[in-house]
């Protein structure tokens, strides 16, 4: 029951709202009908008859009720929907927002259209006029007259229809197919407007079906059906008939020379490849063979025939025309059959990188010179010079493929020069296997080659030239930025008080050159473009500003170079700079300073030459004289080498003739200073006994044959002739005493550690006791333990000290026994004895000095009289 009653309830108010709608239009009749009496005062009854009809009783009691179950037929939504043929209407969801469009749209006169579609993104639409995008399928409502829709005079006042597809191609169906029909065969019009009417209408039916066509690519001939039915001798007396069938072949002609010409406009293209010229000869004999099949169909044949019969003058160049359209057809047929065979070749190129189509260029043109040599049409200069062409820019399109802008001025320096050297490859090896198939077509053919070479490669030279103007891009990048692939380089290091100065003016350099970088960046769309002559402009400026660039940099380089005074030094700037020396302008800057550099090896050269040429070298005062001049040697030897090593190693130092004199100079020094050494050691070798190496078998210590598991002195008494005099080379004693005294040390494998380290110091204070006294007059005054506290020969001096007097003991008589040394071991380990540090301290300063004057006066110091008190 409730169902029931909810159903009712719903009835009735759509009764009530229609009821509303029917009242408005009721009073809506009414005004016009109030307008219309008005100006007809003649007829007054309708005005008294007005006040008789009240709607306010039947809206009171029972009959309200029927009257509102009468008035749903002034509802016109189903009129509409009913009208509204559209795929997916009956599964669209209609909504609230629908109701009030359909409603203002039949209640609004001054809405005109009315539209309805199912749009992809937003499903059903009704919209008060044509929508902005196209859609594939909409239902028009049309109101003719500005009153409101009702069910009474919907079919009067509203014209509805469908439109499916593109506009134009419907269009045209609805003017040809239901239009044109029912015009031409009207003969209710008076023949002066059916004849302009008709006449305007075939016109426009012919730039409406050339268009429709010519979107897709095709041409086709519109053919009037007017005349179709009527034979060509009743068609000839109608005058008027005959100038619209002319008109019609005017048309024909204009579209015949169209396509003719639309080969001079793509052969003209300078930017096209071979494949869009194969693609052009493919459309071109489908067009030609269209228009060859239309123009032997009945309807152009009838057409031809009645303007013949009229002996009419636009006949002959059609038919010229005609004749041509099947010669090109033939033609293209022929030149798309051989220009085919180039198809597969291009199409695997298409997906090479410009390094790997060298080898394909080769067959490429052996394919283009077959065309040549076979084809009956497309051998001409023209077509060839223009297919080389096409190949060219081919090329440059594969080219430009590989390369990336956005990484060039990115920074990725290494990578983006390597594509564009490959592309560079590219074109050189297109050009260079180009004049190899001249030369043997010209060796091995009786047909000269005489296509226009400098046309073909006009665009591949400028190509090549703004890969070259991106490569100095990079160059920059790399020179001015520190950029090497994607990553910037570590800011150089300089060194003294101008070092961070040198480092702000690097930076501000840096600076600069991004800005210039930048506003060059702005124009990348027409960079690869080798017609876009805006680049040279922008590309000059740029050069432009690197250039004060490179002269900044030239004055930062000398000002490092101001405060340079050795080689070392001046080899790690010119390391710093190296990768600008590549640019011109900076690179004769760093050859100056390269040439400064080999000018302070030089004058290092002079000082050691003028120190190896003294008489009497600079000696330490504990060196000997050819052991010390030895050394002196060395040191010199090294001074030199140490700089010549640090130039031989800087390989990036320019090859100039300063640094060749450089380099002979240290070699002819060098051979004097291996000469002065040979001399020194000849010198030395004959001042030496010819029983040394005999002695060199006598230990320094021996087992002891009276005490067992003891150690006695083994000092040969033979050593007192060898205390040197005045004359003595200090040389040959020193000789002596290693020959004598450091033997044993590799005689004795039984001797620890520890006294090998007791017998070396005792060497060396025996050495001291006897050399010291016969010391020349600048030598006598040397303190050995100054000597020993400030340098260290064996280790620290402080292990030497406790050791001394049981050596002293050992010289004069004593056994040196093993636990003897006991103590002083300890001592050393352990130097808090008072005892030991003040006999050490005793034996650093006191025996030396009398030992030195004892020495002075001729004696030998004699150990007993040396011990401690």
């Amino acid at each position: 029951m409730s169902s029931k009653a909810e159903k009712k309830q719903r009835s009735s108010g759509r009764g009530s709202s229609r009821a509303s709608r029917s009242g408005r239009a009721a009073q809506a009749a009414v005004a016009t009908e109030e307008q219309g009496n008005a100006l007809a005062v003649s007829e007054p009854e309708p005005q008294a008859e007005l006040p008789k009809e009240k709607p306010e009783p039947r809206l009171e009691g029972p009959q309200a009720q029927s009257e509102e179950s009468v008035e749903p037929e002034a509802d016109v939504k189903p009129l509409f929907l009913s009208r509204a043929a559209l795929t997916g209407l009956a599964d669209a969801v209609w909504t609230q927002e629908h109701d009030a469009i359909l409603e203002h749209f039949a209640q609004d006169p001054t809405e005109s259209i009315l539209t309805i579609f199912i749009d992809p993104c937003f499903g059903l639409k009704l919209d008060l006029g044509m929508p902005v995008q196209t859609q594939n399928q909409l239902v028009y409502f049309i109101r003719q007259a500005p009153v409101p829709i009702t069910r009474e005079n919907f079919e009067a006042i509203v014209q509805f229809g469908t439109v499916r597809g593109p506009y134009i191609p419907a269009l045209l169906r609805l003017v040809s197919g239901v239009f044109a029909p029912q015009i031409f065969a009207n003969t209710t019009w008076p023949e002066s407007i059916r004849n302009h009417f008709a006449s305007h209408l075939h016109k426009f039916l012919a730039c409406l079906t050339d268009t429709r066509y010519k979107l897709e690519g095709h041409t086709v001939l519109y053919i009037p059906a007017e005349a179709m039915n009527m034979k060509p001798e009743v068609v000839v007396k109608d005058k008027e008939l005959v100038q619209r069938l002319e008109t019609s072949m005017i048309h024909w002609t204009r579209q015949i020379k169209e396509v003719l010409s639309a080969q001079e406009t793509v052969e003209t293209g300078e930017n096209l490849g071979p494949l869009e010229e194969i693609e052009f000869w493919r459309n071109r004999c489908m067009d030609l063979s269209g228009i060859s099949k239309q123009l032997v169909k009945k309807g152009v044949k009838h057409v031809e025939s009645i303007l013949h019969l009229a002996k009419s003058s636009y006949l002959a160049p059609f038919m010229k025309l005609s004749q041509q359209i099947q010669d090109g057809s033939r033609q293209a047929q022929s030149n798309l059959t051989f220009l085919s065979i180039l198809k597969e070749p291009y199409q695997e190129l298409a997906f090479m990188k410009p390094k790997d189509i060298s080898s394909k260029l080769p067959k490429l043109i052996s394919l283009i010179r077959i065309i040549w040599v076979n084809s009956p049409h497309y051998n001409t200069r023209e077509r060839l010079t223009s297919l080389f062409r096409k190949m060219s820019n081919e090329i440059i399109r594969l080219c430009c493929h590989a390369i990336s802008l956005d990484r060039i001025f990115e920074g990725y320096v290494s990578s983006s020069k390597e594509d564009l050297q490959g592309c560079i490859l590219c074109c050189h090896a297109w050009k260079d296997h180009y004049l190899q198939a001249v030369q043997m077509h010209t060796k091995f053919s009786s047909r000269g080659w005489v296509l226009d070479q400098t046309s073909i490669f006009a665009q591949v030279d400028a190509f090549v030239q703004r890969c070259k103007d991106l490569i100095e891009v990079c160059d920059c990048q790399y020179h001015f930025a520190r950029w090497e692939d994607g990553k910037q380089g570590p800011l150089p290091c300089f060194f003294g008080a101008q070092g961070p100065q040198i480092t702000r003016n690097l930076l501000e350099i840096e600076d600069i050159f991004h800005k210039n970088l930048h506003m060059l960046r702005a124009v990348r769309g027409g960079i690869l473009d080798v017609k876009n002559t805006s680049w040279h402009e922008d590309y000059n400026k740029f050069r432009a500003g690197i250039k004060d660039l490179e002269v900044m940099t030239q004055n930062l380089i000398t000002s490092a170079f101001e405060l340079v005074r050795d080689v070392q030094h001046g080899v790690l700037l010119l390391d710093t700079f190296h990768r600008l020396a590549a640019r011109e302008a900076i690179k004769r800057t760093y050859d100056k300073k390269a040439v400064d550099l080999y000018m302070l090896f030089n004058s290092e050269l002079a000082l050691v030459n003028r120190e190896r040429n003294k008489k009497w070298p600079d000696l330490e005062p504990y060196m000997a004289q050819y052991s010390g001049q030895a050394r002196w040697v060395h040191i010199l030897r090294r001074r030199i080498d140490r700089v010549m090593t640090c130039l031989a190693g800087a390989h990036f130092l320019p090859h100039i003739g300063t640094g060749e004199e450089s380099v002979h100079t240290y070699q002819q020094m060098v051979q004097a200073i291996d000469e002065l050494v040979r001399k020194t050691f000849q010198e030395w070798t004959s001042t030496l006994d010819k029983d040394c190496i005999r002695r060199l078998d006598t230990p320094l210590l021996r087992i002891s044959q009276e005490k067992a598991g003891m150690l006695d002195v083994n000092f040969d008494k033979y050593r007192s002739h060898l205390a040197p005099s005045p004359h003595t080379p200090l040389l040959q004693l020193s000789q002596e005493f290693n020959s004598r005294l450091l033997t044993p040390l590799f005689i004795i494998p039984s001797l620890s550690y520890i006294t090998i380290r007791l017998l070396l110091t005792f060497y060396f204070f025996l050495f001291f006791f006897f050399v010291s006294p016969h010391l020349p007059p600048c030598y006598q005054h040397f303190n050995f333990m100054t000597y020993l506290q400030s340098k260290t020969m064996i280790g620290q001096a402080r292990w030497l000290t406790p050791v001394i007097p049981a050596l002293w003991e050992a010289e004069a008589g004593a056994s040196l026994e093993p636990r003897s040394s006991r103590p002083a071991w300890a001592t050393w380990q352990n130097p808090i004895s008072a005892k030991n540090a003040k006999i050490s301290q005793a034996w650093w300063h006191k025996p030396i000095l009398s030992a030195t004057r004892e020495g002075e006066v001729g004696g030998l110091p004699e150990p007993g009289r040396q011990r401690l008190q």
